[in-house]
């Protein structure tokens, strides 16, 4: 095991670099305050188990570092304590961000009563539109319907056919 504490050679590390604690965190998405519990090795800190040797592993391979190395030494140092913390205890360290849902809520409702809206101010005369052009035949057909008959009796004449 190396003499200089683990957190310590890893904040050595980073700032032989000339890399601050913003743009690791940039690079490899992990938030600063896990970053700052890794250097001052505040393990409680930290969500543990696997996001830990993670967190570790993408810290130094941004770095240029050995990956299984560093990860060797936190476990050394660490000695698999943080391993046994219950998930639910993890779980609460992660902020949830409603914004997104409740913007994509509002927007569905205001949606909503725009068509509402719009179907009783015009649904009548956008159905009377509709209606009336449905029965009309287009200019220009090569066919006449019979008037005076129902939808269900129609029949088409045909001009200029053989018969």
């Amino acid at each position: 095991m190396p003499s200089t504490p683990f957190g310590e050679h890893l904040k050595r590390e980073r700032e032989m670099r000339g890399v601050s604690l913003e743009e690791v965190s940039a690079a490899t998405r992990i938030n600063t305050r896990y970053l700052e519990a890794i250097e001052n090795e505040k393990w409680d800190e930290l969500p543990g188990g696997a996001f830990n040797r993670g967190f570790i592993r993408a810290i130094a391979r941004f770095l240029g570092l050995d990956e299984d190395g560093l990860v060797a030494e936190y476990a050394l140092e660490t000695k698999g304590a943080l391993d046994i913390r219950p998930a639910a205890e993890r779980s609460n360290d992660i902020p949830r961000n409603w914004q997104p849902a409740v913007v994509s809520v509002i927007v569905l409702v205001l949606v909503v009563l725009l068509g509402w809206f719009v179907f009783h101010r015009y649904g009548a005369k956008i159905a009377a539109h509709f209606h009336r052009h449905s029965t009309e035949v287009p200019h220009g057909e090569l066919g006449v319907l019979l008037a005076g008959r129902g939808p269900q009796e129609e029949t088409q004449i045909v001009l200029g056919g053989s018969h």
